[in-house]
């Protein structure tokens, strides 16, 4: 027996809860396929491309076949070639390519990969002025996340990387996302973190500066320099786990609170770049591994 799933036109973090919805039905479905319909999505962002590719993984993970019916935009269906969407699941197609830069290919990685690393900063220097310092500093929180993926959320398939540049809008957006325990329980495992109760305060904790579920090392960090740069940006950070969201919009200095239909089995961050102003990113010093 079939179950199809018809996937809406806009696949991006803002309409996180329907996604996620479709998503738990795909993993919580007693049906033996999972029919994957994206023939009415025309725009998947690198947040879209995460949680449809980690679903696929964990309803496949589960013995259940994944069939997937392409956009009917060729555009979308092109993007979605280029991205590395279709050769991920060894989807036959006749116009394999690449999207051209700057972008990072879809990845699911069971280890850190410094390589990828690079390229990611890479797609941030495209079209932002970087200091050495900044870019060290980025590198090291960006490894951090990586790290504590496949340290502590117990992800069976590793974590989901994507990233990608928009001339028009002059935004670049990257997603990092695992289907693990989530930030709750991973800090929960940290005595001194037993308290928690809620999503939103995990989540609210977890930016903060030393808070981390690591304890054999120095951590905790990897977050933190990560929102000052998104504030100093003022550009956004999105963050998913269990039935929480919190988006820090720093366009507008807010911060917006969503509760999950369905919570979500991990944990996704998506960062949402401004790519249009001309400014010099640089640490107050050097030296320092902060901005």
């Amino acid at each position: 027996m079939e179950k199809a799933l018809v996937f809406p036109k806009l696949q991006t973090v803002a309409f996180s809860n329907a996604l996620i919805d479709l998503c738990y039905s795909a993993r919580n479905s007693k049906e033996d396929t999972i029919v994957f319909d994206l023939s009415k999505t025309e725009f998947i962002s690198p947040f879209g491309l995460a949680l449809l590719t980690g679903t696929i993984a964990e309803c496949q993970a589960q013995g259940k076949a994944a069939k997937y019916m392409k956009p009917k935009k060729a555009d979308t269906q092109k993007f979605l070639s280029g991205i590395g969407f279709n050769g991920f699941f060894k989807l036959s197609t006749n116009d394999e390519h690449r999207v051209a830069s700057p972008h990072v290919q879809l990845r699911r990685l069971s280890q850190i990969d410094y390589l990828l690393t690079d390229q990611i900063i890479a797609v941030f220097c495209h079209s932002l002025h970087l200091s050495k310092g900044v870019i060290g500093s980025l590198k090291l929180a960006l490894n951090e996340l990586m790290t504590n993926v496949f340290d502590h959320s117990e992800s069976q398939r590793g974590c989901y990387v994507c990233a990608q540049s928009y001339n028009v809008s002059k935004k670049i957006r990257l997603c990092i996302a695992d289907f693990g325990i989530g930030i709750l329980s991973a800090l929960r495992k940290v005595p001194k973190y037993k308290y928690l109760k809620d999503d939103y305060d995990a989540l609210k904790l977890s930016v903060v500066e030393g808070v981390s579920s690591r304890t054999d090392r120095t951590a905790g960090y990897g977050l933190t320099h990560i929102q000052r740069f998104i504030k100093v940006n003022q550009g956004k950070m999105y963050m998913l786990s269990g039935a929480g969201k919190i988006l820090w919009d720093y366009s507008e200095y807010k911060e917006k609170r969503q509760t999950m239909h369905n919570a979500f089995q991990g944990t996704a961050i998506e960062l949402e770049i401004n790519a249009s102003e001309e400014g010099f990113y640089f640490l107050k010093s050097e030296s320092d591994p902060i901005f």
